[in-house]
């Protein structure tokens, strides 16, 4: 049975937001989840591609060339992204350390005002602001899930999962342009080739690259498949079919959910005040969102960047 096209959006964001309980219950070190998640998922998204092209020469069509070397340079990128949410997240928890890369869309708004010479409605200057309160407030209130954990740096590391997510993002939209009749398998590969190249080479010199033994590989292979590959490819096929405001929801749909899994399934320590600070960052990315134009993409591309691949791929 295939999932309505209106309802693929919502269900990526949900299958997405387990990300970080995932990444917890594996318990790896960061560089190390990151490498094996992308190195498990390339299996999968090869025999998808196969399919896909075969598909694609039934219907007549051309299919793409297989060679994407920006969503291979996003890969890299991609690599480090991961290392440092996977590294925010053991520190602040499934929850708090997937709402923090949620600003990567007011990132985004700032490189197309600072290098694409954009101009963003009004609302997005009174967002900034919002976001920055709540980044201080959360750096300054939240909880560790570590004993020892520094929550500042926690909110640091996802602060910059949000710069190197958002430049991600926007390779990545650049290699959909060269392939916009695809489903973005394609693109997706070679960023996890990139991903698995970037994070392996970074495990092989803090530790190593091999599996990480029974049951972490069992969740990171749910991590590659669920949220890479599924979740991701929910998302970024049918985004654009929902209007603006629709969107807005199913973006902060996945952090929103992100911290209640991280209460419910983990028991991780939140207060009112964290509660606060997290809602009020969600709603200055909310406003940013709208008020951004979109950054010139594939015709068929989400209106905004905001996706965890691992999704929000944050997942992406």
């Amino acid at each position: 049975m295939t999932v309505p096209a209106v309802w693929r959006p919502f269900a990526g964001a949900a299958i997405v937001s387990l990300s970080g309980v995932w990444v917890r219950l594996a318990d790896v070190e960061p560089a190390r989840s990151a490498f094996l998640r992308n190195a498990y998922a390339v299996p999968a998204l090869v025999a998808l591609l196969v399919l896909e092209r075969r598909r694609q020469r039934r219907r007549g069509s051309a299919p793409a060339s297989l060679w994407q070397p920006w969503a291979l340079g996003a890969g890299a990128l991609w690599a480090a992204d991961l290392t440092l949410w996977h590294a925010a997240i053991g520190i602040l928890g499934a929850g708090l350390g997937t709402v923090l890369p949620s600003v990567q869309v007011v990132v985004v708004g700032l490189v197309a005002v600072l290098l694409l010479r954009e101009r963003p409605r009004p609302a997005f200057w009174v967002a900034l602001p919002l976001v920055l309160v709540a980044l201080a407030g959360l750096g300054l209130t939240g909880r560790s899930v570590e004993p020892d954990g520094s929550v500042p740096v926690g909110v640091a590391l996802g602060a910059g999962v949000a710069v190197v997510y958002a430049v991600a993002l926007l390779l990545l939209r650049r290699a959909r342009a060269a392939d916009p009749g695809g489903s973005g398998v394609l693109a997706l590969l070679w960023l996890s080739l990139g991903g698995a190249v970037g994070a392996g080479a970074a495990a092989a010199a803090t530790g190593g690259v091999g599996p990480a033994g029974w049951p972490a590989d069992g969740w990171l292979v749910l991590l590659a498949l669920g949220s890479q590959v599924v979740g991701w490819l929910l998302l970024t096929s049918s985004m654009h079919l929902l209007p603006a405001l629709a969107t807005s929801v199913a973006l902060l749909l996945q952090p929103t959910l992100a911290v209640v899994w991280g209460v419910v399934l983990l028991g991780e320590p939140i207060g009112g005040t964290q509660v606060a600070f997290a809602v009020l960052l969600l709603l200055g990315v909310a406003v940013a969102h709208r008020a951004v134009a979109p950054v010139p993409s594939a015709p068929d591309a989400p209106r905004t960047t905001g996706v965890d691949p691992g999704a929000r791929p944050r997942g992406a």
